[in-house]
């Protein structure tokens, strides 16, 4: 027969559980302290109770080993990915700053988040991915300056954006994007840079200052 400990442990999961002071735990149907061999035939699990129950420990994502999430890398994944969200970024800003008519240094935040989170579906832990992460959103926002510069001189000569660049004094072009580097933009293309790095590693595993 189970023991009076076991009973208590059992029936305490039980639609038919009560407690009565003085007696303590009680079979609603008897009204009396539970007997029974192993099992009760009566016995029925109350669902609501199991819900409001604490987690247990199997229910938690086992962490696993340094070993394993470097197994789970795969820099070339995440460096193609970056490098198209990057080349994607740069025309988007291209676009909006022609379009507008205005350079908005937001949409260097904007490259940094996407070009962080394209760089992290390589699953990378190591510093590498994150300064891969910082340079390709860098790359990106200077690449966008660029694109908007020939926009603005395109639309201005009303000549084709193309036409334009292929013609385009280089010197002068990236002049002005020292002009703009050394501006408002800085600040911009800083938090671009970081927002690269941070977003570029694997979430469960996220190194601070280049370390794991």
């Amino acid at each position: 027969m189970a023991t009076t400990e076991e009973i208590e442990k059992y029936c305490r999961n039980c639609v038919s559980r009560d407690f009565v002071n003085g007696k303590g735990l009680v079979c609603k149907r008897s009204r009396e302290f539970p007997a029974f061999e192993e099992e009760c035939e009566n016995f029925e699990n109350d669902e609501e109770l199991t819900k409001m129950a604490p987690p247990k420990p199997e229910d938690f994502p086992v962490t696993m080993t340094r070993e394993e999430l470097l197994a789970q890398e795969n820099l070339l994944k995440g460096l193609l990915l970056a490098i198209i969200a990057s080349l994607v970024g740069a025309v988007a800003w291209g676009l909006v700053s022609v379009s507008t008519g205005y350079q908005i240094g937001y949409m260097a935040i904007a490259i940094g988040l996407v070009v962080g989170f394209a760089m992290r579906q390589g699953k990378g832990i190591r510093p590498i991915f994150g300064i891969i992460g910082g340079a390709l959103a860098l790359i990106s926002c200077v690449l966008g300056d660029f694109f908007s510069i020939i926009g603005f001189a395109s639309r201005e000569y009303d000549m084709p954006f193309f036409e334009v660049l292929t013609q385009a004094d280089f010197k002068t072009v990236f002049s002005i994007i020292e002009e703009n580097l050394v501006s408002m933009s800085t600040l911009f293309y800083v938090i671009a840079v970081y927002e690269g790095y941070k977003f570029s590693f694997r979430p469960q595993n996220q190194p601070k200052g280049g370390q794991i």
